[in-house]
Parts: structure tokens; sequence; C-alpha cells
């Protein structure tokens, strides 16, 4: 735990505090006497001047420097405040302990005198004189106390205490549980999160500091409000009903709260209500009352209705003691005595305690307030502090605090009062007033604060009922008293609290405390202030504070700033003695307003100057007045007063700029700076993004990174190297932004060429080429700028040469170019351009000069020294040592210049040999960035004359060269940027040519090799070269510059579009012809432009390289992206061309007259996984996706192999797009001409899908859906189709997916096309081999084989007896649905699906079997179909209804086979009838039946006696009791034992307790089936777990219950019959007449609008159009639909809502349990629980379901069926021994005691089936220890362990059971049972064995 504020002081440990009340109390009387009353405020006549400071500190006023942000940190802070109150108190302390002593003996007090002192004795003995009050000298640790919060901070709590003291509560001591939460990562503070202002809370000390240093006192109280301090020692035997407590909020539950006491012995809980207003969060402090007390779980029922905290009272109790008593409760008490200052109060019966007169029931004492209190007078007081030491008890009898309230305060610190009343005098403490605030409040003025001058009786100054002038002084929060001064002085001075601290006033105040970070002054009224040690001085530097300022001087400030109630003063003389305007807020800030400021940082590019009240400005560089090249530093210091003139502001973002020249004489001269102008400029500052300078010393230009140079490479090294103080001697001024704000360049290629550069579109003319810069690119071309603002664009295709696929990857931003001025249209401003290579190519030097130029001056500003730039001059002789040797060649070093690195790449060492150390002597070929390239090469180095300089051999060698002359050079060096050449025509001399251009630094340049021989043109001698080299310029970019015009000029005029020419063929490539013709020009052909459209031979296959031929000139060329070079025309060799005009060619020229359905031929171009891209012609181009280019899957797979580029191909159209000029094709073999096609005809749409029934088309398997969802083909780009299940193969086979696969290429035929009502295309589609016929024969999909069988689209193709094939499409407990086609589905119902009892449809028919059965019935009006698949022969209709109910009788004896079992019985259908008759689990057996299911299980063959009769309601009832059918045996009547309560089988839960009494007959209308992905059974009803046990214990009655009960649930039986009724109504409606579209469902609920199975039938369609959101919309409505009492349906849609958010929700999670808290509000919870926890284990969301079951569990508590729940899921999922016992322990404490039986035998039997039996074993065991008489239970028992089949362990148990003393009825049936058991698995000598067994029994029974 951190150290509280205060502890870091040197001085004495905290500790005990040196006054102990409880010792010595006599001993130095009449000093104690003085200290007490000085601390307590009875001070005699004579008064300090700072006397009302004591009171303010005293009261609830926080003084400096709390709050706001500190200069110091926290602990200073608080070590500074804190001393020098304490030594400023001490100072009064020392004056009035002076005065008194002058006084004499005017107190009157004598040696029994105990005022300030804790008495707790009890009430008999001697009394004390005077109440019991907390001070600072009597405070102790240990002693717990009564608060209230009156201040949170992020890391303490400020508590007022009783008497105005103020405790601090660290953040580490205000919670105990505040370490379970990451507090680090949390944006509040703990203590937020625990206390709030104004609230009431029981603390306890933990210390009080007591450092002197000094003389100085420091007294601090340090609180906790850990409740394991303040409860220490609580247990629950203290507890008691009534008693308000404390606590804190553990976490927060469903239902309530867990409280925490800070003991381990006990916890509470705290149940939510519906009345709480106030949130409750964890770790929160409330206060609670305690309800019950459970102490056999040790948890305490708690409370927090307000009005029971009010008014509960601590009983007395035996055994409590002083610790128990926690401050806060409320007691009994009756009035004992009256003292001087309060009353004396006993309460519960050994304790007494004291209440001041501060804490009286009447907040307004007057004189004769004594009388109020007579002996014994019976009041109810709270405790408002306990010490344990003295056992003092200090009460009160405030009536909001006994409400506990906090006491309303009405007034503030500062207020004036005119007409205050005195109620009460007391000549030793003060006067007692009545404020007449808003509403009266009570006050106090202290004997110190009554004047002035000393006042020697206060009754003679000041009368009772008297008038007088009160200022409010602070408040006690606690008791709501107002502490105020009468004194003259304090309605006197500017300043009394902080609100009258104005920033930027003149006060004067008096020096208490000087610390190393400043100074703390008091001003007159007590409030202090901070003089900050840079303050302190003029200089803003004091090395000995405590020397500059003397504790005790009063001095003049100026205040700074005042935020809350943190003042801060200056001592600068500068600052105090000023006569200019205070600037204190940003909105006094007027530009030209001249006020004092304080500087508080320097930067290189300006400073910031602080003003009053935390006003900042900003002082730029250009503003503070400095010369060039001085720095700020040298000039300016922190914390220098300077004069500032504000020069702009704004406000709103709190910005303001000044300046140090306050005269703005400057005047600007209108053409210094005016675009397109040369300015120079000084580096101000430097930014990420720009370089800001100052232009001509008065305006500011800002030059971006890219404008710092042409070169990109170069730009970025200039800007490293640039620091503030930098001169640009040349910039342009590109754009002047708000008149002094420029944009500036210092591009070479701007610079140069200033004047030519447009800056108006006047300037502009089509032809020109200008220099200009990008300023932005875009995917359609680049934005070109020149001048100010003014524009060009240059689009995509004219910006390059070849296609590029990114303009990006061939410009930047920012980069120089030249633009080449295509056309100006002044109307639109616009302006096209062209940046092409071939158009704007440099005609001079310009871009290789400017890069050298740039070079020398980066390597002048890198290197301080320039000599070695003479020593090592291109094409002078150097020494240097050999210093290494590497891959990349060998380097150098110079013993004069050790800075600078040679280097002689290997090819330039000939056949030298070099070793390490060795000294060589080289050729300078280049020096660049500290790096010289020397050559060792003899032809370069013997070059140079012997005696002759470098200068001397350079001249000769360039002497004779001619500007633009064309000479022969070879290659020597290859750098990034250029190539070094020597020429040996001319001495070898060397040259510099450029790698690329201002238009072409990021295309790919021409690629030179070393030693390579190439021609090029003299750009620039080194005489006449700014760089001093010989500039060489390639002669291809001399003829693309036009340096030789006047040649091209002729030429090119000999050739036009339309010309015929002679050309030869250079090369042939795949997709285009190569020519020259004429004098060096050069075309190409096209493709297409070589034969007519309707040829077939491969065009260039008669063609050869070096072949003459004639061609017409089409067009000028488009740049290619296939040639390699620049062609300028477009040629064509067609014969119709050729005898074509040129006139008709122009005509031509922009027609597309391609439309949809027409035939092309087009040839390969590119080939991609999914789409062949082609050409048509020279203008339109072609691309046929992968699915359109056949139907073959085997070619479909060889896609991009089938496809060569250059390959031709004809296709049909399929669709247009006009403004791309772009053709969509399908392959032309593909398919026959379709027929009716729509055809776009809008320029912009995109290609259009033509599918049509009948089509053979190629696919792809996008999807296999789920279950027999069928497949998802993709057909197209965009377009998919749909497979149904039965249509996937011929034959019917089980499995019809398990030979596709995602991805597999597939031919389909289109079995119909429907366009939806948004207009969406839906395609239908098969892949049976039978429909993909062509006339050459058939084409399957698979081996041939395979039989064919036919699909029945028509149900006029079916009649009865038909044999039929079919997939399971959904199933349930009534049933199943089978699909024979896509169109048709037939029903099965349960008796149809088999000869022999189905147990379980859904495990026995699986969604997706393959079934072969009989159609039995057709209804073609409603599509109805019912199939069989019982393979019986006869008509079923013969024999099925021989038996009808008017055939039997009551009596009768029938034969039948279990239907189906249930917890209330068994259905049993009789043999040879469709009747169901139920037998009640009550006529099961003469003895009780515990487990119906491990007796019966479906498909049993049972015989039954019919007991009644109903053929109104189609009822029969079934006894198969043995007493039926055996004469021998004699009614008897139940044992008592009988009565007890069955227990149920957990493994059946009771989904089907709802057809208690449905129709005998099952109705022939088929259960409402499941819908996938939704599998919600919409007939499943559930009823509460009160319902399953209040009908068990009706079963386990018989009978013989209520009559009213029986009427009662035969009610509700006929209702639930009546539901069912509908239900299967509703389904023969739907199955009648089974609605397609969403308008036919539509229709269908509207007609019925509470039928779940309706609306979940329309979302299952929905989603089987893949229209999940209409699904969910569809759902919603049924829920808002539905009507209210309509649960069961609401809550079959719930349950499809899960299913459906399961299936498609995102993230599934999260949706699914959106809408269970949604289900939650409107059905009932547990059945939604039960619901939700079906479908995640259904779907094996195992995580989920155990989360779920954990909460269940909590909310559902007392629910057998839910903890069953629990322990048959942690069964399945393997859960170890020691899990299922936990669950089982908490069930047996949670369970009602009638429900423990059956819940411990269900376990069992669950743990024989699911688990280990051996722990099924033991937990029959122990039950039948405690019941061994219990039948039922013996009888379950052995059936578990018979189903295990161990005979010895079964005969060893039914040996133990037949041993017991039982009735004779009930023996009797156990033998029967051992008897069967032999009779089925043993021989004949155990069955004598038992049989002789039953006769000693009955034989000793007798006896």
């Amino acid at each position: 735990m951190a150290p509280p504020r205060g502890d870091r002081k040197k001085g004495k440990p905290p500790g005990k505090p040196d006054l102990r009340p409880d010792r010595k109390q006599f001993k130095k009387h009449r000093e104690e006497v003085k200290a007490e009353q000085a601390e307590d405020g009875e001070q005699p006549q004579q008064q300090q001047p700072g006397s009302a400071a004591l009171l303010a500190a005293a009261a609830d006023e926080a003084d400096f420097p709390r709050g706001g942000r500190s200069l110091l940190s926290r602990d200073e802070v608080a070590e500074a405040r804190a001393e020098a109150e304490a030594d400023f108190e001490k100072e009064g302390r020392k004056g009035r302990g002076k005065t008194k002593r002058k006084g004499g003996e005017s107190s009157g007090f004598d040696a029994d005198d105990d005022l300030g002192t804790l008495f707790g004795g009890a009430t008999t003995g001697k009394l004390p004189r005077f109440a019991n009050r907390i001070t600072l000298k009597n405070i102790s640790p240990n002693m717990k106390v009564w608060g209230v919060v009156i201040e949170v901070n992020p890391k303490d709590v400020v508590v007022s205490l009783p008497g105005g003291m103020r405790g601090f509560v660290c953040s580490e001591d205000v919670c105990d549980i505040a370490s379970h939460a990451n507090l680090k990562d949390s944006e509040h503070s703990i203590c937020a999160e625990v206390v709030h202002v104004g609230q009431l809370v029981p603390c306890i000390v933990l210390r009080v500091d007591d450092d002197k240093k000094e003389g100085k006192v420091n007294r601090r109280v340090w609180l906790s409000l850990r409740l394991s301090l303040l409860y220490k020692g609580l247990s629950l035997d203290a507890l008691q009903e009534g008693m308000v407590l404390t606590a804190q909020v553990k976490s927060v539950e469903d239902h309530g709260y867990i409280l925490h006491f800070g003991v381990s012995s006990f916890s509470g809980f705290m149940q939510k209500t519906d009345k709480e207003n106030v949130k409750i969060e964890s770790r929160q402090l409330i206060q609670c009352m305690v309800k019950a007390i459970d102490k056999t779980r040790a948890i305490v029922h708690l409370s927090s209705d307000k009005d029971l905290l009010s008014k509960s009272i601590i009983k007395d109790l035996k055994g409590l003691s002083i610790d128990h008593l926690i401050p806060g409760m409320m007691i009994n008490a009756r009035v004992h005595s009256v003292l001087e200052n309060g009353v004396m109060l006993s309460f519960l019966t050994y304790f007494s305690g004291t209440v001041d007169i501060f804490n009286l029931s009447n907040s307004f004492p007057s004189g004769n307030w004594k009388d109020d209190y007579s002996k014994n007078k019976k009041v109810n007081a709270r405790i408002l502090f306990v010490d344990p030491l003295t056992r003092a008890v200090g009460l009160t009898l405030n009536e909001h605090l006994l409400r506990l309230k906090v006491p309303p305060i009405n007034v503030k610190a500062g207020d004036i009062y005119e007409k205050s009343k005195v109620l009460r005098i007391d000549k030793r403490a003060g006067l007692f007033l009545e404020i007449p605030s808003p509403t009266r409040s009570p006050g106090f003025v202290s004997i110190h604060d009554v004047s002035d001058k000393d006042v020697k009786n206060l009754e003679k100054k000041f009368k009772e009922g008297s008038i007088l002038r009160v200022r409010v002084l602070g408040v006690r929060h606690l008791e709501g008293v107002a502490l105020g001064t009468v004194k003259e002085s304090a309605f006197e001075g500017s300043v009394f609290t902080h609100a009258d601290v104005k920033p930027g006033m003149l006060v004067r105040a008096k020096v208490v405390t000087v610390e190393p970070f400043g100074a703390i002054a008091q001003f007159p009224s007590g409030v202090k202030a901070l003089c900050p040690l840079p303050h302190m001085s003029e200089l803003g530097h004091v090395v000995k504070p405590p020397k500059k300022f003397k504790v005790g001087t009063e001095l003049l400030f100026r205040v700074l700033g005042c935020k809350s109630k943190r003042i801060t003063v200056t001592f600068k003389k500068s600052l105090v003695k000023s006569k200019l305007d205070v600037l204190a807020s940003y909105a006094d800030a007027k530009i030209g307003l001249v006020t004092h400021g304080w500087i508080t940082k320097i930067e290189k590019h300006g400073c910031f100057v602080k003003f009053y009240n935390g006003v900042q400005g900003f002082v730029s560089r250009p503003e503070l007045g400095l010369e060039a090249g001085t720095e700020a530093e040298s000039v300016y210091h922190v914390g220098q007063v300077v004069k500032c003139r504000i020069v702009s502001v704004d406000p709103a973002s709190r910005k303001i700029n000044v300046s140090f020249l306050i005269s703005p004489n400057r005047v600007i001269q209108a053409d210094t700076a005016k675009l397109g102008s040369i300015v120079s400029g000084v580096v101000e500052r430097l930014t990420p993004a720009a370089v800001v300078v100052s232009v001509n010393g008065f305006s500011k230009g800002t030059i971006l990174n890219e404008h710092l140079a042409d070169h990109h490479g170069q730009a970025a090294q200039l800007k490293n190297l640039l620091k503030p103080g930098h001169e640009f001697n040349q910039l342009l001024v590109l754009a002047d932004i708000e008149g002094h704000n420029l944009v500036l360049s210092a591009k070479h290629s701007l610079i140069n060429n200033a004047n030519d550069i447009p800056s108006d579109m006047l300037q502009m003319h089509a032809g020109a080429v200008v220099h200009g810069y990008i300023c932005n690119i875009i995917e359609a071309g680049c934005f070109v700028r020149f001048l100010g603002h003014l524009t060009g664009f240059s689009p995509k295709d004219k910006a390059v040469e070849r296609p590029i696929e990114k303009l990006s990857n061939a410009f930047y931003v920012g980069q120089s170019v030249r633009s080449h001025i295509l056309n100006v249209n002044a109307e639109s401003a616009r302006v096209k351009l062209s940046l092409q290579q071939s158009m704007c190519s440099s005609s001079d030097s310009s871009f290789v000069q400017g890069y050298f130029l740039l070079d020398q001056k980066i390597s002048a500003l890198k290197y301080s020294s320039h000599d070695w730039a003479n020593t090592f001059g291109i094409g002078s002789l150097v020494k240097g040592e050999v210093g290494a040797i590497e891959e990349y060649g060998i380097i150098l070093n110079f013993k004069d210049h050790p800075d600078v690195v040679g280097l002689i790449e290997h090819h330039q060492l000939s056949d030298s040999i070099v070793e390490v150390g060795s000294s060589v002597k080289g050729l300078v070929l280049d020096l660049s960035d500290g790096v010289v390239n020397l050559s060792l090469k003899p032809e370069l180095v013997s070059s140079v004359r012997s005696g002759g300089t470098k200068k001397k051999r350079h001249r000769a060698a360039v002497a004779d060269l001619v500007l633009h002359e064309e000479v022969s050079a070879i290659v020597e060096t290859v750098k990034e940027s250029y190539v070094i050449l020597s020429i040996p025509e001319y001495n070898y001399a060397i040259g510099f040519a450029p790698l690329m251009d201002y238009n072409s630094q990021l295309l790919p340049h021409h690629h030179y090799d070393n030693g390579q021989r190439i021609t090029v043109v003299v750009g620039s001698i080194p005489s006449s070269d700014p760089s001093g080299r010989l500039i060489l310029l390639p002669k291809a970019s001399v003829q693309d510059s036009g340096l030789f015009g006047s040649k091209r000029a002729k030429k090119k005029s000999d050739c036009k579009v339309g010309s015929l020419v002679e050309a030869e063929i250079i090369d042939i490539k795949p997709l285009e012809l190569l020519l020259k013709f004429g004098v060096n020009l050069h075309g190409r052909i096209h493709i297409t432009e070589v034969l007519e459209e309707d040829s077939d031979e491969h065009p260039f296959s008669k063609l050869k390289i070096g072949q003459m031929i004639s061609a017409r000139i089409v067009a000028e060329a488009e740049p290619s992206g296939k040639s390699g070079k620049n062609f300028k025309w477009e040629l064509s060799i067609r014969p119709s061309k050729l005898k074509r005009e040129f006139e008709d060619l122009t005509a031509r020229k922009a027609e597309l007259n391609h439309s949809v359905n027409g035939i092309v031929r087009a040839y390969v171009v590119k080939v991609d996984s999914e789409w062949v891209w082609l050409t048509v012609s020279r203008t339109v181009m072609a691309h046929l996706f992968i699915l359109d280019s056949s139907s073959e899957p085997s070619e479909l797979k060889e896609f991009q192999k089938r496809y060569s580029i250059g390959q031709a191909m004809k296709g049909r159209i399929i669709g247009v797009n006009r403004e791309k000029r772009l053709l969509r094709l399908k392959a032309l073999d593909n398919q026959g001409v379709p027929e009716n096609i729509y055809e776009t005809q809008q320029s912009v749409s995109p290609t259009a899908e033509h599918t049509k029934q009948g089509d053979i088309i190629g696919g792809r398997i996008q999807k296999i859906l789920p279950s027999v969802g069928g497949l998802v083909i993709q057909i197209g780009p965009h377009l998919h189709g749909r497979v149904h299940y039965t249509e996937i193969v011929d034959s019917w086979v089980p499995e019809p997916l398990s030979r596709f696969h995602e991805g597999q290429f597939v031919k389909c035929k289109v079995l119909a096309v429907s366009r939806s009502s948004e207009g969406s295309l839906r395609v239908d589609l098969s892949l049976r081999p039978s429909n993909l016929c062509t006339d050459s024969g058939r084409s399957r999909l698979f081996d041939d084989s395979a039989t064919y069988t036919p699909r029945i689209e028509n149900i006029d193709d079916l009649c009865s007896g038909t044999e039929i094939e079919g997939y399971v499409k959904n199933v349930n407990s009534k049933g199943c649905f089978i699909m024979l086609s896509r169109m048709v589905d037939a029903r099965i119902i349960l008796s149809n699906l088999s000869d022999q009892y189905v147990e379980n449809p859904q495990k026995d028919f699986p969604v997706g079997m393959l079934v072969h059965g009989r159609v039995l019935s057709t209804d073609p009006s409603s599509g109805k179909v019912e199939v069989s698949l019982r393979k019986s022969t006869g008509s079923k209709s013969e024999t099925l209804y021989d038996i009808s109910y008017s055939d039997l009788h009551v009596g009768d004896i029938v034969d039948g086979q279990v239907k189906r079992v249930e917890s209330y019985g068994l259905f049993v259908t009789i043999q040879s009838s469709e009747l169901v008759g139920l037998c009640h689990v009550s006529e099961l057996s003469d003895e009780p039946v515990v487990d119906i299911n491990s007796c019966y299980k479906a498909g049993d063959m049972v015989k039954a006696k019919i007991l009644k009769i109903d053929e109104k309601r189609h009822r029969v009832s079934l006894g198969i009791k043995k007493s039926y059918f055996d004469s021998d045996m004699t009614d008897g009547t139940n044992d008592d034992d009988e009565n007890e309560t069955i227990p149920m089988d957990i493994s059946h839960a009771p989904q089907m307790a709802g057809y208690h009494n449905r129709a005998l007959v099952i109705p022939k209308a088929e259960p409402r089936a499941s819908v996938l992905p939704l599998q919600v059974s919409l007939d499943e009803s559930e009823d509460s777990d009160q319902e399953d046990d209040n009908k068990c214990q009706e079963i386990a009655n018989g009978i013989e219950a209520n009559a009213k009960k029986s009427e009662k649930r035969l009610k509700e039986k006929a209702r639930k019959q009546r539901e069912l009724e509908i239900s299967a109504l509703e389904e023969r409606a739907l199955q009648q007449d089974i609605p397609q579209t969403p308008d036919e469902f539509e229709k269908l609920v509207r007609s019925s609008p509470n039928s779940s199975f309706v609306w979940i039938k329309y979302m299952a369609s929905l989603l089987d159009l893949a229209d999940v959101e209409k699904a969910r919309a569809v759902a919603e409505r049924a829920l808002k639909t539905i009507h209210i009492r309509e649960e069961e349906e609401k809550l079959n849609v719930w349950v499809a809502y899960f299913n459906l958010e399961n299936e498609y929700g995102s993230p599934r999670e999260d949706a699914v349990k959106k809408i269970f808290q949604r289900a939650l509000q409107y059905c009932d919870p547990k059945k939604v629980h039960l619901a939700l926890l079906a479908m995640y284990e259904r779907t094996e969301q195992y995580q989920l379901a155990d989360e779920l079951l954990d909460r269940m569990t909590k909310r559902f508590k007392t629910s057998c069926k839910i903890w069953l729940c629990r322990i048959q899921f942690s069964l399945k999922q393997g859960k170890d021994i020691e899990h299922i016992k936990y669950i089982v322990n908490r069930a047996l404490l949670s369970l009602p005691q009638r429900k423990r039986i059956k819940f411990l035998t269900q376990t069992a039997i669950l743990e024989f089936k699911c688990g280990v039996p051996e722990e099924g074993r033991s937990r029959f065991e122990l039950i039948l220890r405690e019941y061994p008489k219990r039948t039922d239970l013996w009888s379950v028992y052995l059936d578990q362990e018979t189903r295990l089949g161990d005979t010895e362990v079964i005969r060893a148990l039914f040996d133990r059971a037949t041993c017991l003393t039982l009735p004779p009825k009930k023996i009797r049936f156990l033998f029967k049972k051992y008897l069967e058991f032999e009779q089925s698995h043993g021989d004949v000598e155990r069955v004598e064995h038992v049989k002789q067994k039953a006769r000693e029994y009955v034989q000793t029974s007798l006896a």
C-alpha cells in the first residue's frame, strides 16, 4: 500500500498522539485548560489578526492546493498546506496563551474541569461537566467515527467528521475487494465506485500524523473504510434482526446482490426490488438492515428499504460489547443528566454516551434548551463515534441524521447575512444564531470571532434576540451548522474567500511558509495562495528561497490565476508594477492589444508566452525581432517578462499569435513577392511535410518536400541536411495564400523557366511544351499545376506511352514534368495535356545539369571542407592506398583527405593487380557524396600528359567538341541516374549522359552495359555548363526531343491517314505485325486488320518476316503494351480497306455496330483463371467467362490450357458495353441460337445473363446444402441456380451427393427460369444424365450401368398402388414427408412407416434416407399424396377399420401393442384397428409403479381390459392389472406406502404431457413437421415444473383424487384437445394447397394469424430462397400478430427464431442471446430456457449449454427437472464422479423435501444408463437404507440391474428384497418379479428355488 500524503516528511514516525486524555488528567491543570481552550475556540480577550483563518481551516473550507492541476506533486502540496496551516494555528495559540495569562483567572474553571477529554465511565460515580467532543488532540487510532463524504478524488476521499474536522481516506483503504479489479486499466477511480459525495459512512481511524519540523505541527487524520477493520471480530451470533449494517457489494446477480462485511465467517444477500431508484454497482458501499439470518448456510438476508433503515433500532442482547457498536447505529436511550454543553444518555443497559450542544434535536438551541431534556426522558439517538480505548461514546439527536439524511446546508462561505438572530449566548464558546438564508439555517460564531477587540463579557455586548450582520466562514457538514464571524474587519477588504479572487488583481499577503517549490502566502481573510519558485524573482531563478522571502513578511503580489480553490500569485516586479491591460481569457484577446506576459518555453521556430489565468500564446520566429542567424535562446530566457502585441486570435481553438515587435511599421512592397517572381528565403523551421522559410524578412513561405528538388531522391537528402538559418538564394513563388503565406519551390526546372510558366489560361497555347509539376493523381489521369491555381489534366492514355495499371507507378505527386498542351477550352476553363515522353522530352541537358548542381550543394552542406572537391577533379590523376578489396570493388584511402573514400570497380582494373596496403594511381571518373570513382584502365590513365594538369588535359580533349555534335562514346560506369562515358576520339574525355528525364523518373530506363559503345550528342561543354561537366545526350532522346525537327517534319509530311504505303515486315507477334516503311518510319498491323471476318484461316499463316506488303495507314497508333516500341502508325492489309478510299475509313471510325446475339470472330489476348480476354478489332475488346466456354466438365477443367494468345474463336454476343467498347461472348459451340433474348440498350449497363428453359450449360458447384437441400450451382459470373435433391442422379441411390464436391464442374440442364417480385432470377437445374441427352447419344455424369428412372412431375401421374421411391424430407413423432420429385412431396403417417412398431421415427427414418413404398391415395386438387412403406399385402382400408367404437364393450379383453409410453400411462393400439386407448398409470399394476419406462417400452404386446368407452369424445380407457385377468387374485386397498411420491424418469421429458386426454383415434392429419433449419416441433407443449410435480402427485394418489381437481384437469385437457384438433385442421388445409410463393403465404397467414405452424412454414420457404432477412422479418411479424393468450404458439415461433439465428446469425452466439432475452419477457422463462438448452445440445454447442445450465440451476433451483437435466448433461459429457456428487449436493440443498426422493431415484437411474453403474447402486442403497419397505424403489433398482444383465448381482438383490418383512401384497409382487426373471434367464432348478423360497416365506408368515 502506498504511503499517504505527508508520510514522506522527516521527523517522528506516525504513532500515537502526544496527548493521551486518559492519563495524567489533573497534572499541570492550568496549562491543560489553556491548551484545550485554544483548541476548542474558547479564547479570552486578545485576538490575533488571522484568527478567522483558524475557523475557516476547521470548517469545510478546502485550502490551496487541492483541486486543479498543480506544478507540485500531490505529496508536496499536502505537506506544504498542512504545515503552513499548523504553523499559523500555533502562532495564534501562542498569542492567545499570552493574552490569557495576562487576563488572570477569568475562566473560573476548577480542577475537575475535563473539557476536551473523553469520558467513558459508567453512569454512576463522578459525572463529567462537559459532553464528549473529538478534536485533533484527543482523536486516536482505532477510534470509530461517523462522517459524511464531502470530496471524492482519484486517489483519496475527504470525509467531514464530527466537530468539523476533516479526515482523509487513501484509495487503498477505501475497499476490501479492490484488489479483484484491474484498477490500472480503469479510467475511473475506485473511490468513485465505492462512495459518493454526501454519503454517510462509518470510518475507523488508522493514524494521526504528528510530525514536528522547525517548531511546526502538522496533524492529519487518516481513516479507513475497510469493513474488515470496522467489523473486526464480528460474528454471526452477534447479529440480530433489525440491525443496520454497512456492507459492500461483492457481485451483482440476476435476482439480487451478494454483500461483503469484511469477515469470512458469513456473507450477505440482498434481493432486488422494484423500488430501487438508484442503481447499485459492484464494490459500492451501502447501508442495509438485517431481515433474516440463516445460520446453517452462514448467510444474512438484508434489505435496503430506506423507511426500514431509518426506523431500525439495535436491541439489547446478551454479550453485546463496545466492539459491536458501529457509528450510525440507532439506539433507544434515556436522559441520565444534563451537562453544561450537552446531555448524557444511557442506553443498552450498560452503556452511556454524551450529546454535545451541536447535535441536539433542536438545531436552534435557545437559552433554556436544558428544559427539553428532563431526567429519564426516552429518546432515539445515533452513535457518532466510539473510542474503544476510553470507552467514550458520542451520540447525536439531530433529526436529519436520525432519518439517515445529511443536514441541509443553505449557505456558502463568504456570504453576508444582514439579519441574523442571536438565539443563545455561551460565555465560554460563543454565539448561537439563526441565519436567514432561503430556509433558516443554524449558525455559530466562536468567541474569537465576535469582535476585533477584546470582549470580556459576551452577555453585556450581545443580547438574545438581537440582530447581527454575519459573514459565513465555513460549515460543519455533519451537524449542518454554519460557522461565521461578526468582526468588522471581516467585511472589509477585497478578498475574503476564493470566489473574491480575480486574475490580475493586486493583493497584500503575508508569507506563512517557504518551501523549495515556492512560498505560501496568506491573505488577511485567511485565504492562502502559492507563489511558485519561478515567480519569486524577476530573474526566475531563486537559489535560496527562505532568504528571499522571510516568514511573516507582508508583500504585494499580483494574482496569476484562480482555478477552483487553487490560487497562484507572482512577485515579479515587472508584472506587479505593470500598467498594461491584463489578459486573463481568450475572449479578452483583441488584435493589437499590448500586454505583459512571461516566456514559458523556447523552441527553434518560436517562443511560448503565458498570460494570466492559463492563457497561452505563441510568438513565431519572425516576430521575435532577432537578427539573422541569432538563436532565440541567446536573447531570451524562460521566465522572462516580455511586452507582447496580439497579432491574431482564435478563441474557439484557444490559439493566440503574438509578437515582440510592438510597432508594426513595416511596409510590404507589392512587387516583392508576386506570383512567378524569384525570391530568397531563410529556413525558419522544418516540419515533417515541408520547410518553412522567411521571405525577405517579413513574409512566411512554405516549401513542400517534393519541391526541394527535381529529382525524387535528392529532395529527401536535402531535407535531412537543412537547418534553421539556411538561405535559399532562388525560390519561385508558386502561389500566394492570404498575402503573407507563400507557396514556394526550389526546383531547378521551374526556376530556370519561370518566365515561360503560364499563370493564366490566356497564356496557354496548343502545341506548346511548358514546365509544371504534378499536383494530384487519380485513376483517370494526372493533374498538372502551373503558377497560381492554373491546372491542366492529362488523361491516362495521354500520360504514358504504354498502358499501365496504375499511374502512381509512373508518376508521383510533386514530380517535375514537361507538358505538351493538346487543347485549351477557355469556356470550360479546361486544359488537356500530354505527358508522353515522345512529345515532352527535354530539348537540352537541363535535367541532368540540375541534378549535378544540387548534388554539389548537398555535398557542401554535408562536408565542411570543400578543398577535396578541387583535389579530386574529374579527369585528374590521384594517388591512394588500397584499404580493402570487396565484391563490388577496391576501396581506397587518401592520406590528406580521410573523409573521402575511393572506389575502383572491378571492370575498371583492367589487368592491374592490387593488394591491400599498396598505392595506386587512377583517373577520377566521378565524385559524389564523398565517394570518388576511379579507373586504372591504361588508355584512360595514359590520356593524361605526364607533365600536364588535369585542367589542361581536359581542355585539350574537349576543345574541338561542338555543341550538338554526334560522337561515339564508351560506357565506363552506370550510376542510378546517369551514365559515365569516355570519348576515345577526343582523348578519352569523360562525359555524363542522363538515364532519365523529367517525365520518366519512375519509368524503366534504357539498360547499358559496361564497355558498351553508344552514339551520343554533345548537350553542353564544361566551359558553358554551370556544373563544369561535359553533358552528353543519347541519340534516341535527341531525336525524340526534336533537335532534328526539320528532317523529321519532312519525313512525317509524306505520311497521313489513308495513305497507301509499301512496308516491310520486321517482326510477327501473336497479335500484330511490326512494319517498317518510308524513311525510318514504323507501324503495326492489328491481327484483325489482315483478313476479312468470314475467313477461317489464321491471319499470319502466309506472312513472313522480311516480306514486302502493301498497306494502308488507317490511324495514328494507340500506345501498345505488347510492341516494346512507340509506333506512330496503325496500318491495315484487309482487302476491303485496301480498295476503300480514305473518306470511307474516317466515316466509320467511331461506330460500334455490334449487337446482342451477333456472331463475331475474336482473338485471344489474355487468359486468367476465370476469364478469356479477346480482341474483336483495334478498338473493340471482348471477354468470355469460364462457364460460357463449354458445357462439358472435362473442357471446363482444362479451361486455361484450351486457349492460347492469338488463338481465333467464334462466339455469340450476349452483352454489349458501348461506353467501354466491351463485348461479352459465349462460345459458339456451347449452345444453339437462343430465342427471344433481351438485348440491353444502355451503354453503361453490365452484361446481362441469358438463360432459358431447356438450355444445356456448364456450371460449377458453389455450395452443397446440408441435409436434403440439394446443390447451388454457379452458371454465370453473378448468377446461380439450384439443383433439387431428386435431380442430382437418375437412379435412386442412398446418398446422391457422395460423388460431388464444392468447386466441381458439372453439366446441367435448365428446367425452369422465373423471376421474383423483387426482380431476382431463380433458375432450377438438373444434373440427371437422362436430361442431358444430345443428338449423338446420351451423355452421363456417371457410368452407363446407372438405371434410368423418370421423375414424377405431376400428381396426376400417380394412382393408388403405384410403386414409388423418394427421400425423407423431414420427420417427427407422427410420421414423415418424402420427396418424390422437385414438384411432388408425399406424406407417410406413423402407422404406415413399417409393419413393425417404430419407436423413434427420427432415428429409424433420418432426413435424406431413401425409402421405397406405394401410393395409398392422391388428391390432385390439394396436391396431397398418401404413401405407405408397409410390406404387408392386401388393401389396408379393408381391414383397418374393421373394429369401431360400437364393436367394443366395457369388460372386453383385447390384445394391443404399446404405441407410446408417457409418465401418466400407456397409449395402446387395439389390434386390428386404428383405435388407441389409454391405460392410466394407476391401471398398470396392482402395485405402485415408480418408473413406468423401466417396465414398458413402445412395441410391447399387452393384454388389456376395457374399463370405459366414451364414444362422443372418442376415448377408451384400458387396464392391464394382473387382478383383471387372474381370478385367484382378490382386490385390495393400497397400503400407506403407495401414497408416497413416485419418482419420474428424467430420460423421458414430459413433452407429450399435453396429450393426456387427446383423441384416442389418431387423426389423419400429419403432425406439424419440422422445417430445417428451424427444427421446432410446433405441437410441443411443456408444462412448468410445478405442473409436473402436481400431476405426479395426482398419479401417486390414483383415481381417488379430489373431485374438484379432476374436473379442473379435465377442462384443461379438453382445451388442449381442441388445440390439437385446430392444429390438425391447419395442417390439412396447408397440405391440401401447399403455398409456393410469398404472396400465397401472405394469404394463408391472414386467414390463420395465430397459427405458428403457418408462420414457420413461411419462414422456411424464405430460407429455401436464401432470404434470411425476410425470414427474420416474418418472425417479428408473427410475434406481433399472434394473440398474447396463445403462449404456446408464440413459444413455437421463438424457438424457430432461435434456430434461425443459430444457423444464420452473425455472430450467431450473440444473435441467439438477443432473441433469448426477448423471449424471456413474453413466455414462461423455464420453457424458454429448456428450448434453448435443447437447441444447444442438438447443435453440439456444449460450452454454451453448460453455461446455460449453470444459470438455470440458479434461477430454477427448486425445479427437479432442471437439476436432472444438469446431471444428465454432465454424465453425457463424461464428467467425473466428484463433479456429479457436487451437483447432487447442491440440488439437495435447493430442492423441497417432497422432491428429494424423486430426484435421488432419477439420478440413480441416470447413472445406471449414462454414467457409472456403481454410483447408481450406491445411491439406491442409500435410499433403501432410509426407506427399506418401498417396493417401488426395489422394483426400479431391480429393473436397472436386470438391464445390465449381471445375473449374480440380480439374484443377490432379489434375495435381499424377498427377505424383508413386508405386507403380503408387496412381497407377492417381489416374488412374482423374481420368478419372471428366473423363467427368462435361469433354468428349471432356479425356478424351483424361487418357488420353494416363496413357500417358506408363506409358512413363516402363517406361523
